[in-house]
């Protein structure tokens, strides 16, 4: 069988299989009950888009040097057309590193830009997570424009509430990631959030869980359930659901809207019904070609260049003063394609 025929095969196995059965993954058992709940809060109304509004993206990398990670973050943000791009044009922190106690003593008592610790003054020590520190290091990246922000609303793309699920993480990452976030200003925001191919919110609202019984017992997806619930309309925009959660001892409420657009499915969400309604409009009205909104894609984009040129110009340094590892090239080709597209 040649290549194209077994591939062409087997994408029309899957699609005939799916007319009956959407989810295609594995059926996994998903333990919900420390989860927080869903609940159906309201049909989205009519409102308008916002006519002024400000977006932004992060995005990081990593680098080895001869044993030492340094972490690398970036973020552009379009502040009601003030653009701000950093590490260009801030000395705000942009850089982190998982080194020995001779380099961390060098670089604290002489870099201000460079993170050696988490928020809370935990060390990166050998058993830290390098996720995590990118994590910390986009957040703090985004929380500083926000919070600086002159928009009346600020459309980030994520989640308005950053981070991994807090009830899941364990020390000292939980706590890191709850002063992030109490941190952040989140009134006057509004999340987009993409990648939808690992959440399970929706099979958690009451309603949903009846009407698709088998899909949810599949432990299906928010993406899939959404294409499935919007069978037949594009856009489909679903109902407003109700989340409440508690961080670092605080309540919140997150109200989120799932929108399909084309091929694409992403979630809205903001702490105001209004200002989610507003999003859903705005997001729609600015839909590209793959559904997902434009000012997003630009964000992400610029954002990704801004992370590849500083990686890039660490390569160049790291190569001819130091030294770099054969991940360290790979990278460096990753980069590269980044910054040319």
């Amino acid at each position: 069988m040649e290549i194209e025929d077994a591939i062409l095969s087997l994408m029309k196995l899957l699609s005939e299989i799916s007319i009956d059965q959407p989810y295609l993954g594995t059926s996994i058992s998903v333990d919900s009950s420390e989860s927080t709940p869903i609940y159906y809060e309201e049909e989205i109304g009519k409102c308008s888009p916002f006519s002024d509004f400000g977006y932004l993206d992060s995005s990081s990398r990593i680098i080895n040097v001869k044993g030492a990670n340094i972490y690398i973050a970036s973020l552009y943000a379009n502040d009601s057309g003030r653009h701000v791009l950093i590490p260009l044009d801030a000395s705000f922190p942009f850089l982190a590193i998982k080194a020995n106690g001779t380099v961390i003593q060098k670089v604290k008592s002489t870099m201000s830009v460079v993170r050696t610790e988490n928020v809370n003054g935990v060390a990166y020590t050998p058993d830290y997570k390098d996720d995590n520190i990118l994590d910390e290091l986009r957040i703090s990246l985004e929380n500083y424009a926000i919070n600086n922000s002159n928009s009346d609303v600020m459309i980030v793309d994520g989640p308005i509430f950053p981070g991994p699920y807090i009830q899941m993480v364990g020390e000292p990452y939980k706590s890191a990631f709850e002063k992030l976030t109490l941190e952040r200003k989140t009134d006057k925001i509004v999340g987009i959030v993409k990648r939808l191919n690992f959440t399970r919110k929706l099979s958690r609202e009451e309603e949903i869980s009846k009407k698709y019984p088998d899909l949810v017992k599949s432990g299906v997806t928010d993406d899939v359930l959404v294409f499935e619930m919007g069978k037949g309309k594009d856009p489909y925009v679903t109902p407003i659901y109700k989340e409440e959660i508690e961080i670092g001892g605080k309540k919140f409420v997150r109200f989120m809207s799932y929108v399909k657009v084309r091929d694409s499915v992403f979630r809205v969400e903001s702490k105001d019904k209004e200002l989610l309604c507003r999003g859903v409009e705005t997001a729609l009205l600015n839909s590209s070609i793959r559904g997902i909104p434009t000012f997003i894609e630009v964000a992400d984009k610029i954002s990704r260049k801004l992370s590849a040129s500083t990686f890039l110009l660490s390569f160049v340094y790291a190569k001819s003063l130091i030294g770099v590892n054969y991940d360290d090239w790979n990278r460096y080709k990753e980069a590269t394609q980044d910054l040319g597209d």
